[in-house]
């Protein structure tokens, strides 16, 4: 028997149910959409920020306190202004690492930029990238993130080095690191602002 198109898709409609059908056609989409690289990145991202946890408090006796090359060390704005972290004081720090080509970067920014929106200047936000300033700047425009606090690095401390990216520090006004997380998280979430109304009240 002949392979009839027209009678197989008549017959796919007749069997499935409404709801089914919807089902299938998302999943083809989203493969489609994996299998384009142009968004690949933002389809990748979508999910791993759709999953992501919240991040856990370290235990106490994994809490660390910055040493003096952390303390001293430079990083810029995206105009090329240059600061040291010494600068940042009198607030607890968000302090991440990212890139714009990671997707479990680009799926927690949304989280990120929420509780940006929440606290704003009460607590020193630093998103860190080694990349061209204009790239950072770019990919912002573009996904309407302008408005976070981007900056660039050429060295990284002992301290904040990791392997991984995104990782993710959240400091007192003491420079104990009370936060270390590696990989995606839910930052906008009951258990940061906790921290941060606590560290705030302190």
């Amino acid at each position: 028997m002949a392979f009839d198109p027209k009678r197989t898709i008549s017959n796919y409609f007749k069997r499935k149910k409404p709801l089914s059908i919807i089902s299938d056609f998302v999943f083809v989409l989203f493969v489609v959409l994996m299998l384009i690289p142009s968004t690949r990145k933002e389809i990748a991202g979508f999910l791993i920020g759709a999953v992501s946890l919240p991040p856990s408090t370290l235990d106490v006796d994994e809490q660390f306190t910055l040493n003096q090359q952390a303390i001293n060390w430079s990083f810029y704005t995206l105009e090329g202004e240059r600061l040291t972290y010494r600068d940042l004081k009198g607030k607890p720090v968000f302090l991440n690492i990212w890139a714009t080509w990671c997707p479990p970067c680009v799926g927690e920014l949304p989280s990120i930029q929420s509780l940006y929106e929440t606290y704003g200047d009460k607590v020193h936000f630093v998103l860190l990238s080694d990349e061209d300033p204009e790239i950072v700047e770019e990919f912002a425009a573009k996904h309407d993130y302008k408005q976070l606090p981007f900056y660039y690095y050429n060295t990284m401390p002992a301290d904040f080095s990791s392997n991984s990216i995104p990782t993710t520090f959240v400091i007192d006004r003491k420079h104990k690191v009370l936060i270390h997380k590696k990989g995606a998280a839910d930052w906008d979430s009951g258990k940061v602002s906790d921290l941060l109304d606590e560290l705030l009240n302190q």
